[in-house]
């Protein structure tokens, strides 16, 4: 397994905590603050992060890197968008991780390099250019990020006998459209490192059960309430699956992807 693709993190599948200081300058009507009236008071969790279990890589039987991407107009992703169970609503996912980077200073954002490919964690957005993006007057607006990127790990643990799924990156997506109004794509925008993330979500509601019961945004990704499509593979040349099929051929191929992914989830259980 190649634990060192990602920086601070050692043999161990660990949280990597990256310091920041906050960005300065963003507008006051795109802030949370927990303490507003206009906020519900329950949207703000206060929760704690459950730590990973620990695994040893002499432990890994098998693992596979994945790369997928969540469209937030499947209704399995309504959380993302704005989290339910509050009359006027609480934060969307962009909302607080556009309030992590330019008012606590929580997260970092890490370039994506021209093409959008680079995932590597290793250069930070400029500042003043992520000020810009997310607070500038052309930045970006809440309904234009609906499509997320997701980076991740799917590890087989002969130790405890389980299938384990470690969420390495997140980036956001932006609508790129024509002239005519008409939807061209999407542009990603930048790489947050997943569990530089994982306190800021933590606080925050993502949605609340038919019992009363909140859950955070970290509950969400942790109980994997979600859905994406496979976009790539770790395989010999990590080639996308648009790359080598088209249309509906890339999405069976992504489908078939993730069959395999869990019928060798079951195939390893029983070995």
């Amino acid at each position: 397994m190649n634990v060192s693709a990602v920086p601070g993190v050692v043999r161990v599948l660990s949280t990597a905590v990256v310091a920041v200081v906050p960005v300065c300058g963003m507008n006051a009507q795109s802030t949370l603050d927990a303490s507003s009236a206009m906020l519900p008071p329950d949207c703000y969790l206060r929760q704690e992060v459950v730590p990973y279990p620990s695994l040893r890589e002499a432990d890994v039987m098998w693992e596979r890197r994945v790369w997928r991407v969540v469209d937030l107009g499947q209704p399995q992703n309504a959380a993302w968008r704005a989290p339910t169970g509050h009359v006027g609503g609480c934060y969307s996912l962009f909302a607080i991780i556009r309030n992590g980077l330019l008012l606590e200073g929580a997260i970092t954002a890490f370039d994506a390099g021209p093409a959008g490919k680079d995932d590597a964690f290793q250069r930070t957005m400029d500042p003043d250019a992520l000020v810009e993006l997310l607070d500038g007057p052309e930045g970006v607006q809440e309904s234009e990020a609906t499509r997320y990127m997701i980076k991740e790990d799917w590890i087989f643990d002969k130790q405890r006998g389980t299938m384990d799924v470690r969420i390495i990156g997140l980036a956001p997506m932006r609508e790129v459209r024509g002239e005519d109004g008409e939807l061209r794509g999407h542009a990603l925008l930048f790489w947050l490192h997943f569990p530089e993330c994982r306190p800021l979500f933590a606080r925050w509601l993502a949605f609340r059960d038919v019992d009363g019961t909140d859950h955070s945004f970290e509950e969400l990704f942790a109980a994997r309430r979600f859905r994406g499509t496979i976009l790539k593979v770790g395989n010999a040349m990590y080639r996308s699956t648009d790359e080598y099929k088209i249309g509906l051929d890339a999405l069976l191929e992504a489908e078939g992807v993730r069959e395999q992914l869990f019928r060798l989830h079951f195939d390893l259980w029983n070995y």
